[in-house]
């Protein structure tokens, strides 16, 4: 629930905040939503919040979530504000052709700030079972549609993705490198679990291609090509490469996380620059729940409290560039700030591979403010079924198209008549033609060109005729999973039952 006020003081707090050398138990004063003093007097007109045996520090930063397309949440808040997070970055989830249809859905739509890191491949990240390989899927690198994206939406995009998978070769990995130069942002390289594709060392090149500012995610994984050697020591080249600057980041995800490889890099003093979750709709409900989930992990590993929170504010916020909005609490920075606590507490927390070590405290984060706006958390919101399945309502028509307006009722009936003669094949993830979902995607903005309707309301209608609950993904691949003549029938009772009802 969020509270409003003018000026309000957290009060008795252990104050954490790496960048200003900051840990002490003080007073922190917000006013207008930014900083107006750690410490001094307090303002007489000052809501005061007690945060005795609490800690606070800068607003939590998530570099690598998913919020949208295949991976991503109804409600993306559920894993941001709603989890002690303030800022957090899509990792993949589009790519170049969609871009125009995520900014129009998420972008400014969230309380958590909200940055793309897209994917090499136009179409984005198209799901977990979709086998990787056929270099063909990553399709074309239209330098030109990169450049004047970024020049027309500046500072959404804040790292380029791209996957150190063996059957790619190092090309993309180069062409990435180079793509990432010519926007003006980091390299952000995914190694890791291969998805069902065999091992290829030739992943290793990544550690070369990446410099200074360039990130890895994934650092811990335990699949094939990880960074210890058959003896269990840290390659050369992984030791290179943090020495030139390259920063390594967690991405605990799914599959890409072992206790027995991270204790023998911690052991070796090899530890992570930057903790992120890779929340998506297929770890939520484990093993990675939540952000503070992972610190807790990293907490007993032996990082300190002031490097977790090091992991998660000032060093993210300066490899994304936000040092000026986001990792600090100094005076005049928006009020971005996570309450949390640490908790005995005795549980189990498994890596990706289901092997399991005892915990003995938990980082529980309990609210958190946004541009001095406060937020309680609610770590189980995300867990919710509705929230990370998506499910086509088959047998009903969903409520929200009780909203859609006269203009979205219009797209919609002309988009049914240009689909009719249209007819594709619904498909699965292990049998997706991506380029019918090209396809479909280029007849449903060629529809929308014809249409005075803007992008984000064409999105919404089509989606509202078929989603009870407001997922968001490509377009493309949204109408493909789609039975055609199931859809076409759907559009049109839709679009009929309002206009008899007008």
């Amino acid at each position: 629930m969020a509270q409003d006020g003018n000026t309000l003081v957290l009060r008795g707090a252990r104050i954490i905040d790496p960048v200003q050398s900051i840990d002490r138990i003080d007073d922190i004063v917000v006013a207008d939503g930014k900083i107006a003093a750690i410490g001094g007097p307090v303002p007489e007109d000052a809501q005061v919040i007690e945060l005795p045996g609490h800690i606070v520090s800068p607003g939590w930063v998530d570099l690598h979530v998913h919020t949208y397309g295949t991976l991503g949440f109804a409600n993306p808040d559920s894993i941001g504000i709603a989890q002690g997070v303030t800022t957090y970055v899509d990792a993949g989830g589009p790519g170049i052709s969609v871009m125009e249809e995520f900014a129009a859905l998420l972008d400014g739509h969230t309380i958590t700030d909200l940055y793309a890191g897209p994917y090499l491949r136009p179409m984005g990240i198209i799901g977990t079972q979709y086998i990787e390989g056929d270099i063909r899927s990553l399709m074309n690198c239209p330098i030109a549609e990169w450049f004047d994206f970024t020049s027309a939406h500046p500072g959404l995009i804040r790292y380029l993705k791209v996957a150190a998978l063996g059957s790619y070769g190092t090309g993309p990995l180069k062409i990435g490198k180079g793509l990432s130069e010519i926007i003006g942002v980091p390299l952000y390289s995914h190694i890791g679990e291969f998805q069902l594709q065999p091992e290829d060392p030739s992943v290793y090149e990544v550690f070369n291609i990446s410099q200074a500012g360039d990130i890895i995610t994934h650092i811990y994984h335990d699949n094939g090509s990880p960074i210890l050697d058959e003896k269990g020591k840290v390659f050369p080249i992984v030791r290179e490469a943090e020495r030139r600057g390259v920063i390594f980041d967690v991405g605990f995800g799914g599959f890409n996380f072992g206790w027995d490889l991270a204790e023998k890099a911690f052991a070796q003093d090899l530890r992570p620059h930057i903790i992120s979750s890779d929340l998506q709709q297929y770890n939520v409900l484990g093993p990675v729940f939540s952000l503070a989930h992972v610190m807790s992990i990293f907490l007993h590993l032996g990082m300190s409290v002031a490097e977790i929170i090091d992991a998660v504010t000032a060093a993210p916020a300066k490899a994304l560039s936000l040092e000026d909005r986001a990792g600090s609490l100094k005076i005049g920075m928006p009020a971005d700030i996570t309450v949390f606590k640490i908790e005995d507490d005795e549980f189990e927390a498994q890596d990706t591979y289901s092997n399991v070590r005892n915990m003995v405290q938990r980082i529980e984060p309990v609210m958190a403010f946004k541009n001095g706006v406060r937020y309680d958390t609610n770590l189980q919101q995300c867990q919710d079924e509705n929230n990370w399945m998506m499910l086509i309502a088959e047998d009903h028509v969903p409520e929200a198209t009780k909203q859609l307006t006269p203009g979205q009722l219009e797209f919609l009936h002309t988009l049914a008549g240009t689909l009719e003669s249209r007819k594709w094949k619904s498909y699965t993830l292990e049998d997706l033609d991506l380029d019918e979902a090209v396809a479909l995607q280029g007849v449903f903005h060629e529809t929308l060109s014809r249409c005075d309707i803007s992008l984000r309301d064409a999105l919404l209608a089509t989606f509202a005729c078929f989603l009870d609950n407001p997922f968001t993904m490509q377009i493309g691949l949204f109408l493909l999973q789609l039975n055609h003549d199931f859809a076409l029938k759907r559009i049109r009772e839709v679009v009929g039952d309002r206009r008899i009802a007008a």
